[in-house]
């Protein structure tokens, strides 16, 4: 029988079923691990699913975006693709990333990330972030694995550093760019098509959301930290990111696993049930978006 995470390697035939299993207190996840062997009806129905969710979390039309992305062949790329799923089994956030190799170390290139407006007190985007990065780190707990992201959100990067600090998170204002996160920061940029729009001292890249036609956020982002704010502010532009590069092992994981499992005790609510549960098979209730995606998921 398969087992969560633990089950040997399925046939390419059972590589299109999701992976349920719990997330946090009331919430799930459906997890893709090979998107690639996505039938044409269902990458149209993730496609839709995604299109729908970031509209409603970043409050502006991506479908432009998005239909760029799924024509330039992002279901092919994508390493792992995930739907959270509220107690009811309706989609609220998603979030994916990309295996490689940059400067010649293990890294991962996490994808668009969001959770729509009324789900954000959850802890949802931390919890997946550490689902994902314990996948890869596991494999390689002393070495760890250099996690790279674009983004325009200061709450994102203030997120990452400080929770990781400034010896792990780049760039920063109190560590000059170390040549290593240069190489692995250039080299992800090429890979993206975005090598011309780098400043290798900022990393800021300019026009990375070039495709977008409007607006990428409906209101200004902002983190509640005024430096970073205002950093953010002067140096990236309507159309631009920052290029976030940081380094976790397995030691630096655990802090930040620790440090999420304290806050979700703070929000917990008793109706979502208490703890997660550990192993048995996990289901997800079936809901009119993801009838048929869901409902021969692998446990």
């Amino acid at each position: 029988m398969l087992t969560r995470d633990r089950a040997l390697r399925p046939t390419p035939a059972l590589d299109a079923l999701p992976t349920i299993r719990d997330l946090c207190p009331g919430y799930r996840i459906a997890r893709w691990d090979s998107p690639a062997a996505l039938s044409d009806d269902r990458r149209r129905r993730l496609h839709m699913i995604l299109r729908g969710l970031a509209a409603r979390a970043f409050g502006a039309d991506h479908s432009a975006y998005w239909h760029a992305r799924v024509q330039g062949g992002f279901f092919d790329r994508v390493t792992s693709l995930a739907l959270i799923l509220d107690p009811g089994g309706v989609p609220v956030g998603w979030g994916g990333y990309h295996r490689l190799r940059l400067a010649g170390r293990p890294a991962m290139y996490l994808d668009a990330t969001g959770v729509v407006p009324a789900h954000r007190r959850s802890g949802l985007t931390s919890a997946l972030m550490t689902h994902f990065l314990t996948r890869e780190i596991r494999t390689r707990p002393l070495r760890g694995v250099d996690v790279v992201m674009r983004t325009r959100h200061p709450a994102v990067y203030a997120g990452w550093l400080h929770n990781l600090g400034p010896r792990r998170v780049f760039p920063n204002t109190r560590r000059p760019l170390p040549a290593r996160v240069r190489r692995t920061a250039a080299e992800a940029a090429e890979w993206l098509g975005d090598g011309p729009g780098l400043d290798p001292d900022s990393l800021v890249v300019r026009d990375a959301y070039r495709v977008f036609d409007g607006d990428i956020y409906g209101v200004r982002p902002r983190s509640g930290h005024s430096d970073i704010d205002d950093l953010f502010a002067r140096t990236v532009g309507p159309k631009d990111a920052l290029m976030v590069v940081a380094h976790l092992d397995a030691v630096a994981l655990a802090r930040c696993a620790l440090a999420r499992a304290a806050r979700s005790r703070v929000r917990r609510m008793p109706a979502l049930g208490g703890r997660p549960r550990r192993g048995g098979t996990v289901t997800a209730p079936v809901h009119p978006e993801t009838a048929g995606l869901l409902t021969t998921a692998r446990p």
